[in-house]
């Protein structure tokens, strides 16, 4: 494949895409960033196809850094790619593992599902002339930690330990997406077609607790909350929403609890662990991450 020099990113806008952007200029890409003409909001730029082979002339390679509502666009967007002989396509994902085999029960994950099968499906019909890669980084422990998502609540100084606490997981810096970035698209057929993994650390939260201490951080209060019937009652909630017709699904009470669920299964049930996976070189190691905790914390 000739090298990558143009890329068109979606959602460029976002907190996902305010990483990206910038690690791609840094790479000295060419970097076009699409949204709405008419708004500021960082979805695609229309599903016409008119207006997407419009702004996607000459561009190398798409990064999709949308929402996940927003895969509902990936048909349009494919098919203006392969107009515009767009070669490459990174996937909207930078999360969780959507390609272990028990992603979909995780019910979260579905758009980005049904976004992947579309993609596979027009890549198979391109006869090579397009390719993709999906970077599965985890969670983004810096950011969800600065924004009170994470189970470590820094302003009430409490830590959250679901079940056993033992589970371990697979977490990034939020910046560490736009380095994955720019590692793929310097080396797309080294990770065509297929999902790569990166990861900062691979930890449970017992270890978080730990690493917390050995830090010298005081007054942290462990909170326990027993995983039984979490999973059952996280799915109540989103049944409840689909009869009611919740659109926002990614800032509600049943996303927040299946997102737990998804990552500290106490069986590793949905892959969160995929450490096994991380492409080689890219794990941080502990004392990068006592150095961020005490940063974040403090």
């Amino acid at each position: 494949m000739a090298a990558i020099k143009n890329v068109a990113i979606f959602g460029a806008i976002g907190a996902l895409g305010e990483v990206l952007v910038p690690a791609l200029l840094q790479a000295n890409f060419e970097v076009a960033c699409i949204t709405r003409p008419d708004s500021g909001k960082n979805l695609p730029a229309g599903s016409d196809f008119k207006t997407l082979t419009t702004v996607l002339k000459g561009q190398n390679a798409i990064v999709e850094a949308f929402n996940p509502v927003a895969a509902s666009y990936q048909t349009s967007i494919l098919q203006a790619a392969l107009a515009t002989g767009v070669r490459h396509i990174i996937t909207p994902d930078f999360s969780g593992n959507t390609f272990h085999p028990n992603a979909e029960e995780a019910l979260i994950l579905n758009p980005k599902l049904q976004a992947q099968r579309e993609l596979e499906r027009i890549v198979d019909e391109s006869n090579g002339s397009l390719s993709w890669t999906a970077i599965i980084s985890g969670p983004w422990y810096d950011w969800t930690l600065e924004r009170g998502i994470f189970w470590i609540n820094k302003e009430d100084r409490i830590i959250t330990r679901y079940g056993s606490g033992d589970q371990r997981y697979s977490i990034s810096r939020r910046a560490l997406n736009g380095e994955a970035l720019v590692a793929v698209l310097i080396n797309p057929e080294k990770y065509r077609n297929r999902a790569a993994y990166f990861a900062s650390h691979t930890v449970s939260t017992n270890q978080l607790i730990t690493v917390i201490e050995y830090v010298g951080l005081k007054d942290w209060n462990i909170v326990y909350v027993p995983l039984d019937g979490f999973a059952e009652k996280a799915r109540t909630l989103w049944r409840e929403d689909t009869e009611e017709g919740v659109d926002d699904r990614l800032n509600s009470r049943a996303y927040a609890a299946l997102s737990t669920v998804a990552l500290l299964d106490e069986e590793d049930r949905y892959g969160s662990n995929f450490e096994n996976k991380v492409e080689s070189g890219w794990v941080e190691g502990e004392n990068a991450l006592k150095k961020n905790l005490r940063r974040l914390l403090e």
